[in-house]
Formats: structure tokens, C-alpha cells, sequence
């Protein structure tokens, strides 16, 4: 199998070339049919099918994260008969890969979640041993970007990211919304979004300062006409990778080490809430809980200090 061009290829003896799709899970799959190779069995057969007919459905970050999470699985339950895992093999996973990534640990653990729940649909299984298993204990981010580290890092960004940082924060939505912001969903009522992750709509309502960010980011590439917003020079919409790439660039330029791009999201909702904005509304978030947990993490309780009375004011300057 061979990659050209971003797209897998099966080349016989006669040297004639056989696409198999840009998908290396997928690809494998045809290719073992091609070459008359044993396909895989047992908890490889089962992610395998899932990686192939589900994960692809999922959000662009979601579908890259679950792909790295499924190697990982495979490592360990690849070889197991899909009805011979159990709760307590479920729970040693967690255990064991917990010493060092508790949080990827709980990742992985959900997406095998989701493996058996497809699974006990297709009737490979009857139940899901991941069930009743209890997730590591994580410490939730708390992070609280001030304006000072915001514009540190917008002044040594490129216009692109500079343009992104804006928008996160005027709109307060993930990356992956903001990459998608198609030229036909801006309109003068707003930015419509079809959120990637709960497949909601919500019209972020337009006013001077995101038709300016608007307008700075049509003058990035001014000559060149793309579906999205955020394009690059040939027009095409940017992948997560290479907005990462054009952050990390930037973040380097600066000593603000601990910021996440998702922490503008955070900053906003916290800054919403304090200026009596809907923040739940603002962030699409199904219920109230979910946001007050969210923007709870990062607010500080904030009260004046006492005053000295009188009487004891003086004897305190004595």
C-alpha cells in the first residue's frame, strides 16, 4: 500500500495502482480484500468496523482524537475475543494508564465505551463491560486568561490567528465552529453556527467590533475567494493542524506558556457573566448547570477589605 497525494493506493505486480480513499483505517480494510489477507478478528474487527463507519462522522478534532485513542486501545484489547472483556479489564486499563495520562486514559475508556454501544448494536455483543466503571478522578482547568496574556499573544500572532483570538472571544465559540464560519452564514444579523459538538444553531448577533474582525479577516487574502472565512491562500478552509501549527508559532513568540486556545472560550463565557450577558445562550450549552460549572472554575470571589475605625486607626499609626 502506497501513499500518494493524500489518498492510499494498492499496487499490484503489474504496477497498476487501485485507490483505496484517503482513510487509513478504511484503506487497510480494502486492502486486506485486495490481497487476499486474513482481515481482522475479534476487538480489532470491532474498532476497526467503528473507526470505518462512525468515527469519521464526528466532528474533524473529535475524528483525529479518536484515532490516536484507537491505537492505544488496540495495543491492549486488540487480540481479545469482544465478549471476553470485562468490567475489571476496563478498570486495569484505566488503572494502568492512569500512572501517566489519567485524563487520555478516561478519553480512551469513552471511546470504548461507544465501541461496545455500536457493537451490542450490531450484535456482535450483548452488554458493555465499560459500564459501572467509574472514570479516573480528573482535575478540572480553572485557567483564567487575563486581557495582559490575551494581547501578549494576539501581538505576536500572524493576522490569521490575531483574527481567530477576536472572533473566539466576541462569539465565545469552540475552534472547530470558527474554522467552519462559511461566507454564507454571515449575514447583518450575525454569524450563524451550527455547532460541530452538539449540533445546535445559535445566530451570534452582529455589532460594530465583530463586523470589524469580520472585515480584517476578509482582507487577509483579498484576492483570493473562499467558502470559509478562514482560508488560506489557495482559498481552501484551514484544517485543525494548520491553525495549531500558526498557535503554537505564536504562543512560542511569548512567555504566556499555560494558554489553550479553548481558554478564550472560557474567558468569554467568565467576562459574559459578569456583564450580565446570557452566558448559557452565548456558549449553547443545553442546560444552566453546564455552564455555571464551566465559568465557576475560573471566577474569584472578590470583597473590600474592612476599614480600621477610628479608634483604632490611631493607635495604629502611633
Amino acid at each position: 500500500m502506497y501513499l500518494s497525494h493524500g489518498a492510499y493506493f494498492y499496487v499490484t505486480r503489474e504496477n497498476k495502482w487501485i485507490p483505496l480513499g484517503r482513510d487509513l483505517d478504511a484503506a487497510k480494510l480494502k486492502w486486506c480484500e485486495l490481497d487476499g489477507s486474513e482481515p481482522p478478528t475479534g476487538m480489532t474487527a470491532l474498532i476497526h468496523r467503528y473507526m470505518v463507519e462512525v468515527a469519521p462522522l464526528k466532528a474533524p478534532r473529535t475524528y483525529k482524537d479518536n484515532k490516536t485513542e484507537s491505537l492505544k486501545l488496540l495495543a491492549v484489547f486488540g487480540k481479545m475475543n469482544p465478549r471476553d472483556v470485562k468490567p475489571h479489564h476496563v478498570a486495569k486499563y484505566l488503572d494502568l494508564r492512569g500512572k501517566d495520562a489519567p485524563v487520555r486514559a478516561n478519553r480512551e475508556k469513552a471511546l470504548l465505551s461507544h465501541v461496545f454501544t455500536m457493537g451490542m448494536r450490531w450484535g456482535i455483543v450483548d452488554s458493555n463491560p465499560c459500564r459501572g466503571v467509574h472514570r479516573n478522578k480528573e482535575v478540572d482547568r480553572d485557567r483564567y486568561i487575563t486581557d495582559d496574556e490575551f494581547k501578549a499573544v494576539w501581538q505576536k500572532a500572524n493576522l490569521t490567528i490575531r483574527c481567530l483570538m477576536d472572533v473566539a472571544y466576541l462569539t465565545a465559540q469552540r475552534i472547530g465552529d470558527l474554522l467552519d464560519i462559511r461566507m454564507r452564514d454571515i449575514t447583518k444579523d450575525g454569524i450563524l453556527f451550527d455547532q460541530n459538538k452538539t449540533g445546535k444553531k445559535i445566530l451570534i448577533g452582529m455589532n460594530s467590533d465583530l463586523q470589524a474582525v469580520i472585515d480584517r479577516s476578509r482582507r487577509i487574502h483579498p484576492t483570493v475567494k473562499g467558502l470559509t472565512l478562514f482560508h488560506n491562500r489557495k482559498g481552501k478552509q484551514y484544517s485543525y493542524d494548520g491553525f495549531d501549527s500558526m498557535w503554537q508559532r505564536a504562543k512560542k513568540k511569548t512567555e504566556v506558556k499555560d494558554f489553550h486556545f479553548h481558554d478564550i472560550r472560557a474567558k468569554a463565557l467568565t467576562d459574559a457573566k459578569r456583564a450580565g450577558i446570557d452566558a448559557q445562550m452565548l456558549a449553547g450549552h443545553a442546560t444552566e448547570e453546564m455552564t455555571a460549572h464551566y465559568v465557576k472554575r475560573r471566577e474569584i470571589d472578590s470583597i473590600e477589605a474592612l476599614k480600621m475605625p477610628n479608634i483604632l486607626r490611631t493607635g495604629t499609626e502611633e
